[in-house]
């Protein structure tokens, strides 16, 4: 195997749950649930549907945000021993994100010393309310506009590494066939089986390093 890199997804991969939906659970007003079903039927692509999301949402609302974060997401079985067996192997552990980054830093805060990057949006607070920016743009490999370009930034990659894939859900259906080995619960497993493109199922990260100790 060529230099193994793996990358991974955060909302509902690391996390058990999908950490925007719950913090739109706990701090948006009537009116996300809309966006949301929106978002994920196609009528809007994804990154107007998180950025609508967060507008919704006063900017001094940050700090209770993080707080809550950190309080109260959980982080998927076996993390903190994948990373370690990942480290001990000279394999980079990047994460590949949808997300916004003022709340993934501060739930990712004990692991940072076994993480080598993370890609992300931005949050932006300088207004009223909450607001996102879009730093890696979709171009032509991506069919929606998701807020950040997977499949772009795989695509740096691809050339001298093996490329292992982690993810869940609809940010990651174009990133997933850009990688050679896929590792996919949830939307992103049902939406693989209908193409009938191979992968392999996941609850925890314990299952991800033990297919991983075969390979690397």
């Amino acid at each position: 195997m060529r230099n193994p890199v793996v990358f991974s997804d955060f909302d509902g991969t690391i996390t058990e749950k999908d950490v925007i939906i719950s913090i739109m659970e706990q701090f948006a007003p009537e009116g996300w649930e809309q966006i949301h079903s929106d978002l994920m039927t196609g009528v809007i692509d994804i990154d107007e549907g998180i950025k609508r999301m967060f507008n919704l949402i006063p900017s001094e609302k940050k700090g209770e945000i993080v707080q809550w974060c950190k309080n109260n997401v959980k982080i998927r079985e076996g993390f903190d021993k994948f990373l370690k067996f990942l480290k001990e192997r000279n394999v980079p552990f990047i994460i590949l994100s949808g997300g916004v980054d003022f709340y993934i830093y501060p739930i990712m805060e004990p692991y940072m010393d076994l993480i080598t990057k993370i890609y992300s949006n931005k949050g932006i607070f300088s207004g009223k309310y909450i607001d996102v920016d879009f730093i890696y743009r979709c171009d032509s490999l991506c069919k929606r506009h998701c807020g950040i370009c997977k499949p772009y930034i795989l695509k740096e990659y691809r050339d001298r590494n093996t490329i292992i894939y982690i993810g869940d859900g609809i940010t990651d259906l174009d990133g997933a066939v850009y990688s050679d080995i896929i590792f996919a619960t949830g939307y992103l497993a049902s939406y693989l089986e209908k193409l009938q493109i191979k992968y392999n199922e996941y609850y925890n990260f314990y299952e991800i390093k033990k297919e991983l100790q075969k390979l690397i």
